[in-house]
């Protein structure tokens, strides 16, 4: 089955490798949300990032200098894990969470989560579902 969201084609300037995807169904909308992570590296060797691209919601860019700060200081503060980019946080109104997690160990960037939790059809907490890849770098 074909994934609702890709990871782009190589090109001659970059080189796109998926880490992860995540698929999950939200019954309220009758339509399925959809998160592909993926590396996307310089063939110059220069620079590389993490991409999450994601259907219906905007995404997220990991550049390595800014993961390596935010894990130090997440250790700093005794916290497993900070969010990055685009999230949803629940509401009395809409149970929906989505959150791009950088989980750290030891103040470093270990592994990236995708989470995300959709509706039942009566707006009630509906499914969840988690992917996580480790960080590349």
């Amino acid at each position: 089955m074909p994934q609702l969201v890709d990871t782009p084609a190589s090109d001659t300037s970059y080189d796109y490798t998926q880490l992860a995807y995540l698929e999950i169904y939200d019954a309220v909308l009758n339509d399925d949300y959809a998160f592909v992570a993926y590396k996307e590296a310089d063939k110059s060797g220069a620079s590389w990032r993490v991409r999450i691209k994601s259907r219906h919601t905007a995404g997220a860019v990991f550049e390595p200098d800014a993961m390596k700060s935010n894990a130090r200081s997440a250790n700093a503060q005794g916290k497993p894990y900070f969010i990055w980019g685009y999230n949803f946080e629940p509401s009395a109104g809409d149970p929906r969470c989505i959150e791009f997690r950088v989980h750290q160990v030891d103040g470093k960037p270990a592994k990236i989560e995708i989470y995300a939790q959709m509706r039942k059809a009566d707006n009630t907490p509906g499914e969840q579902k988690s992917v996580s890849f480790a960080w590349p770098g």
